[in-house]
């Protein structure tokens, strides 16, 4: 069996690709808890962005980042480091504890 047919017992493949070193490794059998924490934060963050009444591209200039990692962090694709958490959380005007707060309530 070649390494890359391997699939979980939900039929998912159990090989992902890591651009920035071309090569593939081996995933744990997809586990919805660590996996859905991606999806939460940009849920959160959506819900911060909206409420306040913010484009993607205002937060975006405001944090200093790019839109289209704003667009990607509230689709779940790609997560913030703890100093872009802090950005966003400024150009929010709330603290970064509460964006944590909120997406460990919607995880439970």
């Amino acid at each position: 069996m070649s390494p890359l047919s391997r699939r979980g017992m939900d039929g998912r493949w159990l090989v992902e690709y890591i651009p920035w070193t071309y090569s593939h490794k081996f995933r744990e059998p997809y586990s919805m808890a660590s996996d859905h924490i991606p999806t939460l934060f940009g849920q959160v963050l959506r819900e911060q962005r909206n409420t306040r009444g913010i484009s993607q591209e205002a937060l975006a200039l405001s944090a200093n980042v790019d839109r289209t990692f704003v667009s990607q962090m509230e689709r779940g694709i790609r997560q913030p480091t703890l100093t872009t958490l802090c950005k966003l959380s400024e150009a929010l005007d709330i603290q970064p504890s509460t964006l944590v707060a909120r997406m460990e309530k919607l995880r439970r």
